[in-house]
């Protein structure tokens, strides 16, 4: 009987998020944003302009640092302008591809609690024949679906875009790289969860839907610190490093499950939405 019911849960609240003018514009804004826009804006300056030129000193150390690594061997008979485009591409661009997951899944499961009470369903959601550990079970399954097919999605626009317009610079196909398969197979659902699992017991804890955005944005911090270690040639996010991450997230992810499957106080969770 529970697995039925958790299973109508799971339902309902896709069907919620497909019904939500906010939520559907998140997940096609930010997609289209960092997976459309970037690369193409990228490889369109590569193919029409000096992309060494706007590049400039940044760039060039960038270059460098790529080169003295393990990793530069791969494109060391590629000229400056291939290897700067090559480094966006896979090593700058995979760390912005993150935002997209994140920023999806934490608006659709900021929304899990908070929306329920918003759309006046919460009391009768709470007191329901099903455990609290299958209730939270429903909302994390139904809040990790939708950005892990925008993941998905975005993963191969993404890449159909990089590969048209670089083949003329190239003349070879240059995605998806080592980095991006392990990023998108490992690291970018580890992430997805741990948003996931972060923002619904957030959502539980507040009463509105902008507080429990707001508070669960910090986990965008530590994207921005990968970033900027990147460009300014602190390290590069190769394929160890990212699979490191993602065992490192897995583990987080565990202990939140494991903290989220300890929490039954029905009576607790009602009176922290409710009143």
């Amino acid at each position: 009987m529970e697995s039925f019911i958790s299973k109508a849960l799971v339902k309902k609240d896709l069907t919620d998020i497909v019904r939500s003018k906010t939520l559907l514009i998140t997940m096609i804004a930010i997609p289209i944003l960092f997976t459309v826009l970037f690369p193409a804006l990228l490889m369109g300056s590569a193919l029409f302009f000096d992309l060494e030129e706007i590049a400039g000193e940044d760039g060039r150390k960038l270059v460098s640092v790529f080169a003295g690594s393990s990793m530069g061997s791969a494109v060391s008979a590629y000229s400056l302008e291939q290897q700067m485009t090559y480094i966006f591409i896979n090593y700058m661009l995979p760390t912005l591809f993150l935002l997209v997951p994140i920023i999806t899944a934490m608006t659709v499961a900021a929304n899990s609690f908070v929306g329920e009470k918003e759309r006046r369903t919460l009391e009768s959601l709470l007191f329901a024949p099903v455990s609290i550990h299958k209730l939270f079970l429903s909302k994390v399954a139904a809040s990790f679906i939708p950005p892990f097919l925008v993941s998905i999605i975005s993963f191969l626009v993404c890449g159909i875009i990089i590969n048209v317009l670089g083949y003329p610079l190239f003349r070879e196909l240059i995605f998806p790289s080592a980095n991006w398969i392990v990023l998108i197979t490992c690291l970018s659902p580890m992430v997805i969860l741990l948003v996931v699992l972060v923002n619904i017991v957030i959502s539980s804890k507040v009463k509105t839907y902008q507080e429990a955005q707001n508070i669960g944005g910090v986990i965008v911090l530590p994207v921005v610190g990968m970033l900027v270690g990147q460009i300014s040639g602190l390290f590069l996010l190769g394929v160890g490093l990212i699979l490191i991450i993602s065992l490192g997230v897995l583990l987080v992810n565990l202990m939140l499950w494991h903290r989220i499957s300890k929490h039954n106080d029905r009576f607790a969770l009602f009176e922290k939405q409710i009143h």
